[in-house]
């Protein structure tokens, strides 16, 4: 176990260096490892129990270098997906930080939901009634976003809120309005302002509905 002084230490430099290990960690192998990392320890005991398991499917097959990066990438797949579960989990209050964090621009964005950019901007201001907004709505930016349907409800309950440019204590918040008016504002074709607003409220935002 080589020293990884003045840094500390990253995860994929402690899984290359644990694989290096001339066959799979004993239990007080991986224990003094866990010791030495405790950070990853749920990592290393993963990374242990594939390879283990590795060994004993197929004996008599020399471990090859592939062999050893699937096992670290099952790891690391993992860990990203505790990172990703620990996103979603973070309240929603910046919608273009959430578009950009899922991987869209604007435009493609604009394209995944079906809107035009005066909508984008009114949702991202919220200046749309919650308890008018439609499920197939609040149903396809969740997808996008990858986040749970009542993150985005909750997103939308906040109030309205001014451009960052025009923000001033004085000045009070922009009225809302049914998303029918964004709709038929947009520049949306008359076939796509027809399908919008044809689709039902959504029932979790019926609530807001006086708020």
């Amino acid at each position: 176990m080589t020293a990884m002084p003045n840094r500390k230490p990253d995860l994929d430099d402690v899984l290359d260096e644990f694989a290096a290990l001339a066959s799979p960690p004993d239990a007080a192998t991986l224990r003094a490892w866990k010791e030495a990392y405790p950070q990853f320890a749920r990592e290393l005991s993963d990374f242990a129990s594939d390879w283990i398991a590795m060994d004993v499917a197929a004996p008599r097959r020399t471990i090859r270098a592939e062999d050893v990066n699937r096992v670290v990438n099952r790891t690391m797949s993992r860990v990203q997906t505790m990172l990703d579960d620990t996103a979603r989990a973070e309240p929603l209050t910046d919608l273009p930080t959430a578009i950009r964090a899922a991987g869209h621009d604007f435009e493609s964005f604009e394209r995944a939901i079906g809107i035009d950019r005066s909508m984008l901007d009114s949702l991202i201001m919220r200046l749309a009634k919650p308890a008018t907004l439609p499920a197939l709505l609040i149903r396809l930016v969740a997808e996008a976003l990858n986040r749970p349907l009542d993150a985005l409800r909750d997103f939308f309950r906040l109030g309205p809120q001014l451009a960052g440019a025009h923000k001033s204590r004085t000045r009070p918040a922009p009225a809302q309005v049914d998303f029918a008016m964004l709709v038929r504002h947009s520049q949306l074709s008359k076939p796509e302002q027809d399908r919008w607003l044809s689709e039902p409220p959504d029932p979790g935002l019926q609530d807001s509905l006086h708020g």
